[in-house]
């Protein structure tokens, strides 16, 4: 009984374990979709995500993905590890698995929006999230839990903008005191 029950806690636990990395140059193109990102399946630990956005002649070239944050896990970091040139974009999360096109309409529907620049270049980008969105919402905290996501960046500038990021997904640590009393009252 208890060997059954440590069996179904861990694969209810079970996260992919190679990473969901996506590098445009050999992958493919990011969507430019709103309406259907690009998947990423994140594993533990690092998945790094590369590409170019563009804003040239009025014709905006965004990238979407899409992931779920599983239970027990957490978005803990969006690591900026390339951004060339320097110059400004606009980043955002939202909930679901579709997103918008920004504009001062659409705004207040995104979960919170930033703006990054070359200055960022080697941080998190989570904290920036909480303290300086854009978009009229922020997050509460600078992660992501369980659920549906979309992340867009797009240029801001009539430029192609190379861009790096690394999505760090890490277990949590259960705080319920029933999730841990049963889990205990298994071993009795």
């Amino acid at each position: 009984m208890k060997l059954c029950a440590l069996i179904l806690l861990l694969l209810a636990l079970a996260v992919p374990v190679s990473a969901a990395n996506h590098d445009e140059s050999v992958d493919g193109d990011i969507s430019t979709d709103p309406n259907a990102p690009t998947p990423l399946i994140l594993s533990v630990g690092g998945n790094k995500v590369t590409g170019t956005t563009s804003n040239i002649g009025g014709i905006i070239d965004r990238d979407y993905v899409t992931f779920n944050v599983p239970p027990g896990f957490a978005l803990t970091g969006l690591n900026l590890l390339n951004f060339t040139p320097n110059n400004l974009a606009f980043a955002s999360f939202n909930t679901g698995t579709t997103s918008f096109v920004p504009s001062g309409a659409t705004a207040l529907l995104f979960l919170a929006g930033i703006h990054i620049d070359g200055s960022m270049l080697g941080t998190n980008l989570m904290p920036v999230f909480v303290t300086t969105s854009v978009t009229g919402n922020s997050l509460p905290a600078p992660m992501l839990g369980p659920g549906d996501y979309t992340f867009l960046i797009q240029q801001t500038s009539p430029i192609t903008q190379a861009y790096s990021l690394d999505f760090i997904l890490e277990g949590t640590v259960a705080t319920s005191s029933t999730t841990w009393g049963g889990i205990k009252a298994l071993y009795r």
